[in-house]
């Protein structure tokens, strides 16, 4: 643009017949307002196309209707066909689908404000911009016809975007609304499955009537064109929650690269044929495959039944192939069994209208899954037993299988597929969630074989007693994992959940303190497993109660620090659970504080004192130390008290506030040299100077002795006929004094013997 002196004067020229000039300030006052349209003009212009996408919502919408018409053909031509696993997996559909139309209504709501307010800038460009025809034979007036032009541009693309707007806003609500009354048809289509599946549907097995054949075609037609119908809606569904399957990638490559790479440090320095492992392998990939199978269906509580069964299928697959190269083979052939009436069971109660020789064969599988069952039980208690909490589950198998029969007979055949499939899901995924917990049980102790190697210390030691209580905690997971999808496949998840969240989330008042049984079980729960955390994060990086085995590595702080941060943090999180407000956890610090001064001053210097010895370093884990009297070596320095092993063995358990108080005494804090004493008694014919020579040169020819400080050997006393001789001499260990003292001990007696002094 021209300044604005240039357009003045341009604006002062005359040609003939146009009228006269204008006078300076106005055409300068013109110009300037001409100006300040065209800045404003290009903010809104920019602005429009910046804040108006609308392109990635009209290429999802049609699909989202296309989606919704196949629910309501399902729910309306394909009622009589459709099972429960079906209407569930409408009912999770419509609800993501209605989330997503949410979204869109407040994004083009937003959208729609923003052009009203924009239209509305562009029209107060009137007062700007000169209304009648420009004279474009001025710069002026070119500039103002290309401002006009521009801000026709502007008006145009506004109105076009509000027209977009509007017919996606009719479209998005009309699928919202859509959205709703299916969520109402599914609801009652599940009650009434509900109703159905207690009441006798079918006539007794002995009544069993043929079913007519054009009937059951029709019926067939109907099934297979409601599938054909569905794969649009699993399309939907795995591009909705393709981020599951990232997941699930990337704990299995986790998960295979820890293990893989353990294997290979641990086998470099022992003999892999004496790994202790039942189900990890070099190559883990069976069990990575398990590990990932197993954990799938918990990335999300409401699938659909389509994906939760090819996630059983390939589960079933994998956990075949890793047991049967670790079971027995007797009770590997009754886990094919087991795997055989899976899809039999499957297969027999797919049909909607079965016939009467399909219901026969329904009872007999269900009469052989209580037989497998039965021995499959024997088995366990004969050989290698599996997790204590599988034998419950199994008798929970025969025992909804018999269920499964009663109901076959007396026509319920509705309930007798609940009860046949969920027993035979719930035996295959606790034994699944039995090798999962055996998996990690054995991956961890390959990690503290790893870490105890690492640190140069033998990789063999007792794991038993960590695998109970880590065995104990895994179980409680899974359990509590399991009869999540135990209750789902028997649809009583929903109800019991409902009670659940009331029971938790329910607010009660105490005077002006609002709380849950929620925040209270969080706060507990978090603190509880915070401690425990601490408490065993230890072995992860190799540390055992077995101390009878190698020398000990030296080990720094960091173990202390670690365990300080998992505390607080986990008080912190637990603070945040608990949903307490900054006010209240000032009146508990206070009270906290109180407590303090009246009784807890041992503990909290206990406490400060274990901080300022991770910090301060006067001695670390290994090293070997002496304090109040007492003498050992340093097995533990936890937060609020450390731990002493003794040379006889026993664990000296010493509070960090004498350490850091009393007089500390560390043997090893720069080395692990010390001066040892030994004390001769020799008879009056002896030779002195040969006698030290000869005890010198054994002291010399030691290998853990040290050979740069001469040891000194000192008269010390004439008792009678007998010599007292004081030997002082280095040793390179501490920990070997007594070892070595004896040994030398005897190297000076056969020396004296082979140089006839005696010894006294």
């Amino acid at each position: 643009m021209a300044p604005l002196h240039a357009l003045a004067q341009d604006a002062a020229k005359t040609t003939p017949g146009a009228p006269p000039p204008l006078a300076p300030a106005v055409t300068q006052d013109a110009a300037h307002r001409v100006e300040q349209a065209y800045l404003k003009l290009g903010r809104i212009s920019g602005a429009v196309r910046r804040g108006v996408d609308t392109e990635e919502l009209a290429e999802e919408l049609p699909e989202v209707e296309a989606n919704l018409k196949t629910i309501r053909q399902n729910l309306t031509q394909y009622s009589s066909v459709i099972n429960l696993k079906q209407v569930h997996l409408f009912q999770i559909l419509l609800t993501d689908m209605q989330a997503q139309l949410g979204t869109w209504r407040t994004a083009l709501a937003t959208q729609g404000q923003q052009l009203t307010r924009m239209q509305g800038q562009l029209d107060s460009l009137g007062r700007y911009a000169i209304t009648k025809q420009p004279d474009t034979t001025t710069a002026l007036g070119r500039t103002t016809a290309r401002l006009q032009r521009k801000q026709r541009r502007a008006n145009l693309l506004i109105q076009r975007n509000q027209r977009t707007v509007t017919q996606l806003q009719t479209r998005v609500s009309d699928c919202y609304i859509q959205a709703l009354e299916l969520q109402d048809e599914t609801r009652e289509q599940l009650r009434r499955f509900n109703r159905r599946t207690l009441d006798p549907s079918n006539p007794p097995l002995w009544r069993a009537a043929a079913v007519d054949a054009n009937r059951q075609a029709a019926a067939g037609q109907l099934v297979r064109e409601s599938y054909t119908s569905q794969r649009r809606l699993l399309g939907y569904y795995f591009s909705e929650n393709w981020y599951f399957g990232i997941w699930m990638v990337l704990l299995g490559a986790v998960f295979f690269a820890w293990v893989f790479r353990n294997f290979r440090v641990v086998n470099a320095a022992t003999n892999a044929a004496k790994q202790p492992f039942r189900y990890l392998r070099p190559l883990p990939l069976a069990g990575t495959l398990v590990v990932v199978f197993s954990m799938a269906p918990f990335f999300d509580l409401n699938p659909p039944a389509a994906y939760t069964d090819l996630l059983e299928l390939l589960l079933l697959l994998t956990l075949s192939v890793m047991l049967g190269r670790s079971w027995p083979r007797r009770q590997f052939l009754y886990w094919l069994s087991i795997v055989g009436l899976f899809f039999g069971l499957t297969f027999v109660y797919a049909a909607n209208e079965p016939s009467p020789g399909l219901r026969w064969a329904m009872l007999l599988l269900n009469l052989i899954a209580i037989a497998v069952g039965i021995g499959f039980r024997r088995e366990l208690q004969r050989g290698p037993r599996l997790a204590a909490f599988v034998p419950p589950v199994l008798v929970l198998f025969m025992l909804l299988n018999g269920l499964a029969v009663l109901c076959n007979l007396t026509g319920r055949l509705s309930l007798a597929k609940v009860c046949s499939s969920s027993g035979i899901l719930g035996l295959t995924q606790i034994i699944s969630l039995s090798a999962f917990v055996r998996l990690l049980t054995e991956a961890f102790h390959l990690q503290m074989q790893r870490s105890r190697l690492a640190g140069g210390v033998a990789a063999h030691f007792n794991f038993r007693k960590i695998e109970q209580g880590l065995r104990l905690g895994l179980s409680i997971v899974v359990c509590g994992l399991w009869l999540m999808t135990f209750t789902s496949n028997l649809n009583i998840f929903r109800p019991l959940y409902g009670v659940l969240d009331h029971l938790l989330s329910t607010p009660h008042h105490m005077g002006t303190f609002t709380f849950t049984v929620g925040n209270i079980v969080a706060f507990f729960s978090i603190v509880y497993l915070s401690v425990l955390l601490q408490r065993y994060v230890g072995y992860f990086f190799g540390e055992t109660d077995d101390e009878f085995n190698s020398d000990p590595d030296r080990r720094g702080s960091w173990l202390v620090a670690i365990r300080l941060v998992l505390l607080a943090a986990g008080f912190l999180l637990a603070t945040m659970a608990s949903g307490l407000p900054l006010d209240k956890i000032t009146i508990v610090l206070g009270a906290l504080g109180v407590g303090v001064g009246l009784g807890l001053q041992n503990i909290i210097n206990n406490l400060v004192s274990g901080i300022i010895l991770i910090f301060e370093r006067p001695f670390q884990v290994g090293d070997f130390i002496e304090v109040t009297g007492k003498t050992g070596r340093v097995k533990d320095i936890g937060i609020r008290a450390s731990k002493l092993i003794s040379l006889s063995g026993s664990e000296i358990i010493v509070p960090n506030g004498d350490l850091l108080s009393g007089h500390v005494i560390n043997w090893t804090l720069s080395n692990n040299h010390i001066r040892v004493e030994l004390g001769l008694k020799l008879g009056p014919d002896t030779d002195l100077d040969r006698a030290k020579e000869v005890i010198s040169q054994e002291i010399q020819e030691n290998p853990n002795t040290l050979h740069k400080v001469a040891p000194e050997i000192l008269l010390s006393g004439i008792n009678g006929q007998v010599y007292d001789l004081k030997v002082l001499f280095w040793i390179n260990n501490i920990r070997q004094e007594q070892a070595l003292k004896s040994e030398i001990l005897a190297g000076i007696h056969r020396r004296f013997t082979q140089e006839g002094i005696s010894l006294t």
